[in-house]
């Protein structure tokens, strides 16, 4: 009997000893995947949308801000942008721009970028345009057929389709944060703004509409 309580004891020992070094195993392999969770979920596809905020009063009488000297800038976009997970970006924008006497054009183009991701879930991003895919319309020209102006075949604008200055686009940078888990939501601000005179500004948000990392048993908005 007493030989049987010893051998029960010690299994119970081994078994103790067994879960404590598996805990041990599932806590390392936890803070493993928190590591890694931030570049996990910057993987996917992302449809954004863009929005002007001014950097200061630019209405003010004798025109402080420089509206006066103010290029032109885009001041709405929308359009989508696909991440790697390894910090490589390439999207596509279709930007409204504008100038201080109304000149109103779209601007459409494809553009690279690269992005840093931190572990707690912000991070950088910047875009360079592809001079070559870019294609600007003049709104403000009377519309054409029966589709809404400017008229589009292929999913290019024609009607109305003038030159595209060299620097009508350029290097832009942003820092973001994400705001939903699983890596299903991105906002963002535009950190840099080289024009002269009134500066226009662009934050936006963007949800992940195709994805490849974890995460994606989120529930949609509006679902219990």
């Amino acid at each position: 009997m007493r030989q049987v309580r010893l051998n029960f004891t010690f299994n119970l020992l081994e078994v103790v000893l067994v879960a404590i070094a598996l805990f041990g195993l599932l806590v390392q392999q936890a803070a493993a995947q928190s590591d890694q969770a931030p570049q996990q979920r910057s993987r996917g596809r992302y449809a954004f949308r863009m929005t002007p905020v001014k950097s200061f009063s630019t209405d003010a009488p004798g025109d402080p801000g420089g509206l006066a000297a103010a290029p032109r800038q885009d001041i709405l976009r929308v359009g989508f942008f696909t991440a790697d997970g390894n910090g490589n970006l390439t999207g596509r924008t279709i930007a409204t721009t504008d100038t201080n006497n109304g000149a109103t054009w779209i601007v459409s183009f494809n553009w690279t970028g690269e992005y840093v991701l931190n572990s707690d879930g912000t991070g950088f991003f910047s875009i360079e345009p592809i001079l070559e895919s870019m294609v600007c319309t003049d709104t403000t020209v009377s519309h054409s057929g029966p589709t809404p102006h400017p008229v589009a075949q292929g999913g290019t604008p024609f009607s109305g389709n003038v030159a595209c200055p060299a620097d009508i686009e350029g290097h832009e940078d942003y820092a973001f944060v994400f705001s939903r888990r699983g890596g299903k939501r991105i906002e963002f601000i535009q950190t840099d703004n080289d024009g002269g005179g009134a500066k226009i500004f662009l934050t936006g948000v963007a949800t992940a509409r195709e994805s490849f990392g974890k995460g994606d048993e989120e529930k949609e908005d509006g679902e219990n």
